[in-house]
């Protein structure tokens, strides 16, 4: 496996978790999918296909996070919520006001976030705790952070 792109950071001084006390910590929020109304879900994936959660070659670690999104565009959001209000519009005899509209919008979301799409990632992080060094292979520090929060 390669890494693609690298967020680099350096790992705290007095890092000194072994590869057993990480796999505990890790076991202790295992990946579990998007309930009907979760907009994402996050949680630590076995690297390899095992059931482990840190593999450690070499006084090294792998360790990999799993995350789950729900795809809902907001245009579909607003065009079904442009759709209610007419209706409604139409047995009121006025436009919805902003915030009518706004809980239109909510109502259409949680209507329709159960159908939504979901696209699963996984994001591969190598840790060197003799060296000091934490390596993300994310694209962006927006989704390194996501590895860094759960940590």
């Amino acid at each position: 496996m390669w890494f693609r792109n690298l967020q680099i950071y350096r790992l705290p001084e007095n890092w000194g978790l072994t590869v057993e006390t990480l796999n505990e910590k890790l076991a202790a929020r295992p990946f579990a999918p998007c309930g009907s109304q979760d907009m994402a879900s996050r949680g630590w994936s076995s690297p390899t296909k095992d059931d482990r959660f840190v593999l450690a070659v070499g006084g090294h670690f792998l360790i990999a996070l799993m995350v789950e999104q729900k795809l809902l565009p907001s245009s579909v959001v607003n065009e079904v919520a442009a759709d209610k209000a007419e209706l409604i519009e139409a047995q009121q005899g006025f436009k919805p006001g902003r915030k009518q509209m706004k809980e239109i919008k909510e109502a259409v979301l949680q209507e329709l976030l159960p159908r939504a799409f979901t696209r699963r990632r996984k994001v591969y992080s190598w840790i060197d705790p003799k060296g000091g060094w934490l390596v993300i292979d994310a694209a962006s520090p927006a989704r390194a952070e996501e590895v860094l929060d759960a940590l």
